[in-house]
């Protein structure tokens, strides 16, 4: 108190309450990051509305952040192997790129599954839009509460940070249970290094609440642990380096837009948030990788290609 009385604690601030990572909190620490409001998203993401690192496809490329965002969604596709009829479960779908690709492109029936609200209203909507009500299914709930499994394939893209350390052997254990002998498993996730804190408070505070990421090996032993086999595994670190300065470039071209939506606070907020998560991923503090593991058979059998080659194969036009 010798400088003045302690300012007051930001608006934008997350303030939970309960045990760390019960339904409930976890319900509010995604609420707070994701149903900031569909209308925010739109403005900060390209029209995919995928809220995950993209994958340019050739380094010279003059791509955009939606080229590069449906060269991953196709890569997700040809790794998980999917075809006509395939079953898909997409644990923390998001605002539905990949279900909504995955459908359309590959013709896969998806179960998708967020706990946030706004992004199941969002994904409903657009199944509806686009026709695909016999091959879509939006679940809102917890993944604790996925009941079924025989999948071909689950995907999770960049939701196991939200699953906690303490949570997370049964987070694969329930990945194990929900896919079908010879089936895949695609996480991707983002880690940190061995000494570095990964999100850090700034993040934990004010974007996404409960967080948690481990060195890459961690997670890598964790999914063997729960009996599924690890196949291949791609860091792309880089890529998200570019994914997040394409979304800051937006944010600083498009700031009055932001501003007059969110308020300064959370507009200044993300503005920091953006910036410094492209640093960190650049300087190796934090990176993200794809991990792609197999339930095998008895036989022990994984139905895996002999080489992936084929997985990149005109990726940049799918």
């Amino acid at each position: 108190g010798a400088v003045g009385p302690r300012p007051a604690t930001p608006d934008s601030q997350a303030r939970l309450r309960g045990g760390l990572h019960t339904r409930s909190r976890d319900r509010a620490a995604i609420s707070h990051h994701y149903d900031l409001s569909n209308d925010f998203y739109r403005l900060l993401l390209d029209e995919t509305m995928a809220y995950s690192c993209g994958v340019w496809a050739d380094e010279y490329t003059d791509a955009n952040a939606a080229d590069a965002q449906r060269a991953k969604l196709e890569l997700i596709c040809r790794k998980l192997g999917l075809t006509a009829g395939s079953r898909l479960l997409d644990i923390g779908c998001g605002w539905g790129s990949l279900t909504l690709y995955a459908a359309e492109r590959h013709k896969a029936r998806v179960t998708a599954v967020t706990l946030a609200g706004e992004q199941a209203a969002h994904v409903r909507e657009q199944v509806r839009e686009r026709g695909l009500e016999d091959r879509v299914e939006v679940v809102c709930q917890d993944y604790r509460d996925i009941t079924g499994g025989g999948y071909d394939a689950v995907s999770t893209v960049e939701m196991g940070e939200h699953v906690g350390d303490a949570e997370y052997p049964a987070f694969t254990a329930s990945l194990h249970r929900m896919v079908r002998p010879g089936g895949r498993v695609l996480v991707q996730q983002m880690s940190r290094g061995r000494n570095a804190p990964g999100g850090g408070a700034f993040i934990e505070a004010y974007i996404a609440p409960d967080m948690h990421m481990r060195p890459l090996g961690e997670t890598v032993q964790l999914l063997e642990d729960a009996g599924l086999e690890v196949r291949h595994v791609e860091s792309l670190r880089e890529h998200y380096v570019r994914t997040v300065a394409a979304w800051e470039r937006t944010l600083e071209e498009r700031w009055d837009e932001f501003v007059a939506l969110v308020g300064k606070e959370t507009a200044r907020v993300w503005r920091l948030y953006l910036v410094g998560g492209a640093l960190a991923f650049e300087q190796r503090r934090m990176g993200v990788d794809q991990i792609l593991s197999v339930r095998p058979t008895a036989e022990g059998v994984s139905g895996m290609p002999a080489t992936p080659g084929e997985w990149y194969e005109r990726l940049d036009r799918p």
